[in-house]
């Protein structure tokens, strides 16, 4: 028997489902951001040395001409840099990994990179420039890309 006072309820009184969410939200978050640092992948790439690195320049020249056949050539303090790409006709000169190789280490945007290397010599010598960096090239299918950076920080 129910007293005066008493309501019957027949549907049991529901929870929020709010904490779980966010329970859920926070390890999944967590799981983000911790499950690379513990697994600690040393197969990823390296970041660009020049976000990482106090001297690009010379990192790119010890990392790039592993020949050390004199094409990247530093100046200028190892402000500036010189390269020297191989053409058609003139084979000698740093390979297309090697021009590769430079524009990775020294964080070259892609849009750059490409510029330079579809150019002619009909274009003559060109500018560009990147934070922290200017480029100046000239590149002739059969002579190859030359081209200078200077860091400008």
């Amino acid at each position: 028997m129910t007293h005066p006072h008493e309501t019957v309820s027949s549907t049991p009184r529901k929870r929020s489902p709010l904490p779980w969410v966010l329970l859920a939200v926070f390890i999944v978050a967590l799981g983000v951001v911790l499950v690379p640092r513990l697994i600690g992948d040393d197969a990823q790439a390296p970041a660009p040395v020049a976000e990482s690195e106090a001297d690009p320049l010379l990192t790119a020249v010890s990392k790039c001409d592993q020949g050390k056949q004199q094409f990247l050539k530093l100046s200028n303090k190892n402000k500036t840099l010189s390269v020297s790409g191989a053409g058609k006709k003139f084979p000698v000169g740093l390979s297309e990994d090697g021009l590769n190789c430079v524009f990775s280490t020294l964080s070259i945007p892609g849009a750059l990179s490409d510029r330079m290397t579809t150019t002619v010599a009909a274009d003559g010598k060109l500018e560009g420039d990147w934070p922290g960096f200017s480029v100046t090239w000239t590149n002739d299918p059969d002579k190859g890309l030359d081209f200078s950076v200077t860091q400008t920080d």
